[in-house]
């Protein structure tokens, strides 16, 4: 930004603005060519005009030529043309000599791609120089004013009581003012004397600024306070490079916290969905890593004021049917994303590394990943490699059964934080599964599907456990020994590499049941016809037990927990149905299930938990889905969630978000948003324990929209979370230009 950056950072801290800026065109040079006759229009013959000089086009109502001045004089409609660059206006007055334009009245003059509208003026098309007068022009998505201004040559304009804004200029809601400025290539902009103006109110005063005009729009600053971070200042330089790439800087500052700085390069693929990921680098020289004695004695071994996050992120579709997604995060401590980047916290706690290629054939899917730990913090199942081959429900051949199957080949490793007492353990597995279905119809409506497959895994290592008694001296106080004992030791180390088999049978029924309830118009909205369909379905598995069983095997995932089953799962899925739209739609889909133990172990009960889940959308502004687990023999919940969306467009939006789990946690969120595109919007969140009683988080955001600037004032709160056990607080304030919105910086968690 040149000498003028200071400037600039001051002038954008209070507008706050936040999107990226197009591209300008590049110039146009002046075209020199073949001098052609002024062509006499019908009715206005102009048989005594001379050649004019350059490229130049007279057009008008009415048209004369002065001999002894040289001039061609147009009245009415005036279009002075050359080349790509014209003058317009209602009178005008040609120097066929020197090729220059005197006009008058409702000008527009165009060249090199830009527009510039007044009352009087000159322009030289031979030179590019011009004496314009007052002046009004565009350059997207700014409107440029000036009570004078002249063209110095074809790139470089001075100006003389300049106005910038994204508003209407004949009454603009915020505004930067210059006494006098000059402009070159319609975006390099150097002022002096420049003012900061909300409608007419002065409220920042700089004496010179160096800008391009253009990338004015892509900075964005959020000013606020926090109890944790103390009076803060985030801000963000957001600049594509080209329709592929764009970068956006951060310069964060922090009372209590210390400055952070960043920088994020993004990309996106501008004909369609190939690609697009985003690379972020950003460092915190953090002042208070921890704010209380508890947080040190947790966090000091594992902390210091360095801290930083590198992220990258990237889906590629390399072809039709091969992509490649990847993405690694290497952080500085296990709290840096709480601490500075909350939202990316709150999706995933522990931040994966992980680079996946597939390619998708017709019936199969194949492909590898890697996995693995970058912080040694952080516990993890490390997969380096695991290679796949994956198998899509096929028809075999022109048999009337079906295959399909999975194949892994994976190095696993366990590894736990460092300060763990576990020890990392790994091992090479090969897994296969095959499966053949048998699909039937029985008595026209009975769907009946038999199926037989096999599962086989080989682990080179497996645990050997042994028990070793050791003899041990008793002594008493003194010293002396006065007898022995035997003390019992388990031992767990690497046993030999095994094959496990795990065969299986089972089949799965079902049949639908439908019954119409009512023809016509139903009242819910446009819909006709209700009807209701009721679907039973039964699943028996039988799998032998394995012959290597999951306690002498190393635990990396689900698939080492693999035993025996003997088991029917029974349901009934029901759909309450409709037309909408040309189709059916489904009012209400429920489903409710449980699992018949064959042959249960001593102490287990027959039946398992009863599970259900259902999806009520009876109207479009209305939709509630719940599923959980209900456990029969306690009478209880174990599990529910719930989520609840109202929405009405232009008026508001709500969702309510439920979760329990018995003896772990139980928790409810609400987010409401009011009147969101109108002049005055607002967003409340809540989120709560209330297993504890506790609200965790409530925050407000409070919108005002003018004719060209938006107003935002937002407000958190988490109780009894700061360092002194108050409440912490987070106030922030956002200004931007309806023209150009979007915001990339993160608030943090505090």
């Amino acid at each position: 930004m040149g000498e003028g950056l200071g400037a600039a950072a001051a002038c954008l801290a209070w507008l706050a603005v936040a999107a990226p800026a197009q591209q300008p065109a590049a110039p146009v040079p002046p075209v020199e060519a073949p001098q052609p006759v002024a062509v006499p229009r019908p009715g206005n013959p102009l048989a005594s005009v001379p050649t004019l000089a350059g490229v130049i086009d007279v057009q008008a109502d009415d048209l004369s030529y002065d001999s002894v001045r040289h001039l061609v004089i147009a009245k009415g409609n005036v279009k002075v043309s050359r080349g790509t660059d014209s003058v317009s206006a209602d009178y005008a007055e040609v120097d066929t000599a020197a090729e220059q334009v005197s006009a008058k009245g409702n000008i527009l003059i165009q060249y090199l791609g830009n527009t510039w509208k007044g009352e009087e003026a000159t322009y030289n098309f031979k030179t590019g120089e011009g004496d314009f007068g007052a002046f009004e022009a565009y350059a997207p998505p700014y409107h440029l004013t000036a009570t004078d201004s002249r063209r110095l040559s074809p790139r470089k304009m001075e100006l003389k009581g300049l106005m910038l804004t994204t508003c209407e200029p004949d009454d603009p809601q915020y505004s930067v003012r210059a006494s006098s400025a000059t402009l070159e290539d319609n975006r390099l902009l150097r002022a002096k004397n420049i003012r900061f103006q909300l409608g007419p109110v002065p409220f920042f005063w700089f004496p010179y600024m160096k800008a391009d005009i253009e990338e004015l729009a892509n900075f964005e600053v959020t000013p606020g306070a926090s109890s944790d971070m103390g009076v803060f200042l985030l801000t963000a330089y957001n600049y594509p490079l080209n329709d592929v790439f764009k970068t956006h800087t951060h310069l964060d500052l922090r009372e209590k916290r210390g400055v952070g700085l960043g920088e994020d390069l993004s990309w996106k693929d501008p004909d369609g969905a190939d690609y697009a990921g985003k690379l972020r680098l950003y460092y915190a020289a953090d002042q208070e890593p921890w704010h209380d004695e508890k947080q040190r004695l947790e966090r000091e071994d594992l902390i210091d004021s360095d801290r930083y996050w590198l992220h990258l992120e990237d889906r590629h579709n390399v072809t039709d049917r091969d992509y490649l997604i990847t993405g690694l995060n290497y952080v500085s401590d296990p709290w840096m994303l709480s601490d500075f980047f909350d939202d990316e916290y709150q999706k995933k706690v522990q931040p994966e590394n992980r680079v996946t290629l597939s390619h998708r054939g017709d019936r199969y899917t194949a492909g590898v990943g890697l996995n693995m730990r970058l912080n040694d913090f952080y516990g993890n199942v490390d997969r380096l490699p695991e290679v796949f081959l994956d198998f899509n429900r096929q028809q075999i051949f022109e048999t009337p059964f079906y295959y399909e199957g999975e194949n892994t080949l994976s190095y696993l490793g366990r590894v736990y934080p460092e300060d763990s007492e576990e020890e990392r353990y790994e091992a090479f597995r090969f897994d296969t599964y095959h499966m053949a279905y048998w699909p039937t119809r029985q008595f026209g409506f009975l769907s009946v599907i038999p199926r037989a497959g096999y599962r086989g895994t080989y682990y080179s290592k497996t645990i050997d456990r042994r028990i070793v008694t050791n003899v041990v001296a008793v002594t008493n106080g003194s010293g002396d020994v006065i007898g022995t004992t035997n003390q019992v030791e388990e031992l767990v180390r690497d046993g030999s590499a095994v094959w496990r088999s795990l065969p299986e049978i089972g089949m799965e029924t079902s049949f639908k049941a439908f019954g119409d309830l009512y023809q016509g118009p139903t009242g819910i909205e446009e819909d006709e016809d209700l009807r209701h369909i009721a679907e039973p379905y039964a699943d028996y598995t039988l799998r032998l037990e394995p012959n290597v069983l999951p306690e002498e095997l190393w635990q990396f995932d689900s698939l080492d927990e693999l035993d025996k089953r003997n088991d029917l799962t029974l349901g009934m899925r029901n759909y309450l149905q409709t037309k909408r739209g040309g189709g059916a739609h489904d009012l209400v889909f429920a489903d409710v299930f449980t699992t018949l133990l064959v042959d249960p172990e001593d102490g287990e009960e027959s039946f398992s938990d009863i599970g259900f889940k259902t999806e009520w959308r009876p109207w479009s502004w209305f939709s509630w889905d719940f599923d959980g687990d209900y456990n029969v023999q306690e009478g209880e919940l174990d599990t529910f969630t719930t989520q609840v969306q109202l929405k009405q467009e232009d008026i508001f939006l709500l969702g309510v978000d439920y979760r329990y789990s018995r003896e772990l946690r139980e928790a409810v969120a609400g987010d409401l948003t009011l009147f969101p595109e109108q002049p005055w919007s607002a967003r409340v969140y809540a989120r709560m324990d209330i297993e504890g009683s506790n609200v965790e988080e409530h925050s407000y955001y409070l919108i005002r929209r003018t004719r060209c600037l938006g107003i935002g004032l937002g407000v958190r709160i988490r109780p009894e979370a700061a360092a002194d056990g108050d409440d912490d607080y987070t106030i922030w304030f956002r200004i931007w230009p309806l023209a150009i919105p979007g915001f990339f910086s993160a608030l943090g968690g505090g």
